[in-house]
């Protein structure tokens, strides 16, 4: 277990939540955040901006898992990372957006990082909700994120807790 430096992750959420910043400024602190994070953990690695060759679609990150870290042996080898750093939840079109990513690269889970949720009701599985219950069915998995967890994050296994702990929700309730 390792320390992950509070200056770190706080500079990058005042940074995301600087309203005097460029939206995209303020998305990329969501996105070295998390990509600070991630790389932390053993055995993984991240690219950031990744374009497809008709530079038609950007992902955040890919991520690679060699499976080192011991609750990311739950994850794929393989998941993209989409950093949404909105004032509000994110959109149901947003999160098929994200879905119609991973489905066009072949890739089974995705990790959402919605600054402040999605929209609808869990519960009722509304709106963003009933997308993702709807990749579930089609085996892909959305993993939901906010910044009110990162901001519990103190450790490599805070993080890693936390990512087991949102997939086991996603799959065991079928929804988040």
């Amino acid at each position: 277990m390792t320390d992950y430096s509070a200056t770190e992750i706080q500079g990058c959420i005042a940074k995301g939540l600087d309203k005097s910043l460029t939206a995209q400024a303020r998305g990329d602190a969501l996105e070295d955040l998390f990509c600070y994070l991630l790389e932390a953990l053993p055995g993984v690695t991240a690219n950031r901006k990744v374009v497809d060759r008709f530079k038609s679609c950007e992902v955040d990150l890919v991520v690679a898992n060699i499976r080192e870290a011991r609750w990311l042996k739950t994850y794929p080898t393989f998941f993209l990372v989409e950093c949404k750093n909105w004032d509000k939840p994110v959109n149901s079109q947003s999160v098929l957006a994200f879905a119609g990513k991973l489905e066009m690269r072949y890739v089974e889970l995705g990790v959402l990082v919605a600054a402040n949720g999605i929209t609808g009701d869990k519960e009722d599985l509304a709106s963003a909700h009933h997308i993702i219950e709807v990749q579930q069915s089609k085996g892909r998995r959305i993993v939901v994120v906010t910044l009110d967890h990162l901001r519990q994050v103190k450790t490599t296994e805070d993080f890693e807790v936390l990512l087991r702990d949102r997939l086991l929700n996603t799959v065991g309730a079928g929804h988040l």
